[in-house]
């Protein structure tokens, strides 16, 4: 299924933080008649260039090569290799990404050099037509001496490879001893090497070649000199591959000698090995909700009494990733060595869960069904997660069918398309899905997008609703301008601040922002703009540490204090199936009155962006938190008259989430006016309250609940329960 993308045109900056766009340049599928045609058989590339592929980094002006077989662009600006795809379509090899045929298959191919002692990225400064190849040129001084690099790209005739040469030549100082790299990315999947049974997200070694499965096929990347390639990744967070970095030996580069390089990147089948033969048995699994009708769920499986827990790979679809499978309407068929397993069911912390022991035989069918009832009702909130990556983003190798499916299969009501430089809508898939039943449950979806600073890099900031053909430029900008930008885009939209804690990546982190005052440096105040509605407070890849999670939050409480009323919010930020589980957390957002479950699914946009602009929103990866003074409840005023006023607490959670802890915080300094230990028990109110709040001030009032024992049906280790509610503001 084509998801539906609108992307433009960017001029990124260059070096090793420069991240890279995705975008279409056109509609057509064919090489347009505008390409201006060089006389050696390269081309100019044009508007019409991709013709509609996603996760294009060329632009108009930059220098395009073809042969019958694929298409290589070499971005002007740098000499960068960022685009090499398949002319026809290609089914990609990575079972994640399904019938995606039209996404680009290469990230972006990045130079550095260094004098073994510090590392600089290499920026070409000539870039041009030669011949049959692209052919791109710097001078640069290094080590005492001046030399001059110079990289060819060419394609093979009616080959799938472009073979890169890059040449160093002396031209003044004395003996230099450069030594030179290459950064690949390539997608979000793991990488095969040579004589290593297993596909790999961590490695260091040499070795002459080393692949991945994926968009336009299995691609390699192959030495062809004599020596082979020192290959180093490490991947630091799971879901997310790392970037290889490429290391060569080279000859000293002196007046005498012209070091040279040569290697090739290639679509061609891995050789990898076959798995070990294991007896086989068949799982076939349903589920219902509590009115028998189909209900997208989840499966987590456990290995029980010597049997191995299962392992799926990490790129999978929804037939299964680590020991997950998914299921969008409910009926599961999984393959399963013969042993002892504990399956456990689940569709959303809302809902009931079912455990079954199974005996697995070879070449036999084990059969189990059950009921995943609704137990805790919240007509008139709809569960949304605001912050998804699919294949529209470089890094999500996740086709819109899969993420949609293990979307619903969280209990989620509404997502919210995120991607990179990309502007998704996933309704229409939706659509086609509920059509074929591959989606038993109609699911609300938003266009956005997750606007990522280039070039000048100070954060990702989601805004949605937006239209398909809206673009923000994140380019070499400010936050002033983007921000400006970003309102003229969705006047009625979220602006939100993303992961504001990350390195590199976060806001608040960015311009320095101290953790106890919670302020800027005085001489970054000019340039730090607070016109945003919403922080993301809990990220899912911080799911797993609660103090993470704890510092954004005493972050927002601060600006509160100051007089900022932004809406904290918790998403997954999930970039595959299993590794940031989609949901978790998730926004509960007030979007009115409704009699049923069932019809939150239908809420009006425009009520859903006014709950979430008002503050009235729980985020939560299991424990729900009811609130209110009066009928007054987060995001609304109370007016207390000078008096105490009465804030009446109540938490639920369904039997297999646990609470072990209730606080009740007051004002900009988070003072606990409450922090009581919940019992242990099955009974899903956990804890009952009425908390006398002082209201002779002006302040606001939040609860956070947590657990813990870890969740059992998550990918992450020790991920425990953690809730919390926007404020109830109180006046005099």
């Amino acid at each position: 299924m084509t998801p539906s993308t609108h992307r433009k045109p960017w001029r990124a900056s260059a070096g090793a933080g420069a991240a890279f766009i995705a975008l279409s340049l056109g509609a057509s599928s064919t090489p347009a008649r505008s390409e201006r045609q060089e006389p050696n058989g390269s081309f100019v590339v044009t508007a019409q260039t991709a013709g509609g592929r996603l996760r294009v980094g060329g632009v108009a002006g930059d220098l395009g090569l073809r042969n019958s077989r694929v298409t290589a662009i070499v971005r002007k600006q740098d000499g960068y290799l960022v685009d090499f795809w398949t002319n026809h379509p290609t089914l990609p090899t990575a079972p994640q990404l399904r019938d995606t045929t039209n996404a680009d298959g290469l990230w972006q191919l990045t130079p550095f050099i260094s004098d073994g002692i510090k590392q600089r990225s290499l920026r070409y400064d000539d870039v041009r037509s030669v011949g049959d190849a692209v052919v791109a040129t710097a001078t640069v001084s290094i080590a005492g001496a001046r030399v001059r690099i110079e990289t060819n790209y060419r394609l093979t005739a009616n080959e799938p490879e472009v073979v890169i040469t890059t040449r160093f030549t002396h031209l003044e100082g004395g003996t230099t001893n450069l030594k030179f790299q290459e950064g690949l990315k390539w997608g979000n999947a793991d990488y095969y090497v040579p004589g290593v049974a297993q596909p790999l997200n961590t490695f260091e070694g040499r070795a002459r070649s080393i692949g991945r499965q994926g968009l336009c096929g299995d691609l390699q990347w192959i030495r062809l000199d004599a020596e082979p390639f020192h290959f180093e990744f490490k991947q630091t967070h799971p879901g997310l591959a790392p970037q290889i970095l490429t290391s060569y030996e080279l000859v000293p580069v002196t007046p005498k000698t012209t070091p040279t390089l040569t290697r090739k990147l290639r679509y061609e089948p891995l050789v990898t090995a076959a798995p070990r033969a294991v007896p086989l048995g068949l799982l076939q699994a349903s589920v219902v909700d509590e009115l028998g009708r189909a209900l997208p769920a989840k499966l987590s499986f456990v290995g029980l009494g010597g049997t191995k827990t299962p392992n799926f790979g990490n790129d999978g679809n929804e037939s299964g990733v680590a020991r997950f499978v998914w299921s969008g309407s409910g009926h599961f068929t999984r393959q399963l060595p013969a042993g002892n397993y504990r399956v456990l069911a689940t569709a959303g912390p809302e809902r009931g869960a079912e455990r079954w022991d199974v005996s697995i035989s070879a070449g036999q069918t084990t059969e189990v069904s059950g009921r995943l009832p609704r137990l805790i009702e919240t007509p008139g909130y709809i569960s949304a997660d605001l912050h998804l990556h699919q294949v529209p983003s470089v890094d999500a190798d996740v086709a819109l069918s899969s993420r949609l499916i293990a979307v619903a299969a969280e209990g989620v009501e509404l997502a919210v398309a995120t991607d990179h430089y990309a502007v998704t809508d996933f309704a229409p898939t939706v659509a086609q899905m509920i059509a074929t039943g591959d989606l038993a449950r109609p699911l609300a979806t938003m266009v956005g997008s997750e606007v990522s600073t280039v070039g000048k890099r100070f954060g990702h900031f989601n805004l949605f609703p937006m239209q398909m053909g809206d673009w923000v430029d994140s380019t070499d900008t400010t936050p002033k301008a983007m921000f400006a930008e970003m309102r003229k885009v969705a006047p009625q939209g979220i602006l939100q601040v993303n992961h504001p804690r990350w390195p590199d990546l976060g806001y608040f982190q960015v311009y320095r922002m101290d953790p106890k005052t919670h302020r800027v440096p005085l001489a970054l105040r000019d340039q730090f703009v607070e016109d945003f509605d919403a922080l993301e407070v809990f990220n899912g890849l911080d799911a797993y540490s609660h103090p993470r999670v704890r510092l954004v939050i005493r972050d927002w409480i601060a600006h509160l204090g100051r007089g900022f009323r932004y809406t904290a919010t918790g998403n997954s930020d999930s970039h595959k199936l299993a590794f940031e589980d989609p949901g978790l957390p998730r926004n509960l957002i007030f979007h009115g009155a409704a009699s049923h479950d069932d019809q939150d699914v239908y809420a009006k946009e425009v009520d859903i962006i006014d709950g979430i602009k008002r503050g009235r929103v729980l985020v939560t990866n299991g424990p729900y938190i009811d609130v209110k003074v009066g009928d007054q409840g987060p995001g609304d005023t109370v007016k207390s008259d000078g008096k105490p006023v009465l804030l009446e607490v109540r938490v639920r959670a369904v039997p297999w989430v646990d609470v072990s802890q209730v606080e009740v915080l007051v004002g900009p300094k988070a003072d606990r006016l409450r922090a009581v230990p919940v019992p242990q028990t099955g009974a899903l109110v956990r804890y009952q309250e009425t908390v006398k709040v002082p209201g002779y001030a002006k302040t606001f009032v939040i609860v956070i609940v947590s657990g813990k024992q870890p969740l059992e049906n998550v990918y992450a280790t020790g991920v425990r329960p953690l809730a919390f509610t926007n404020p109830i503001w109180i006046e005099p």
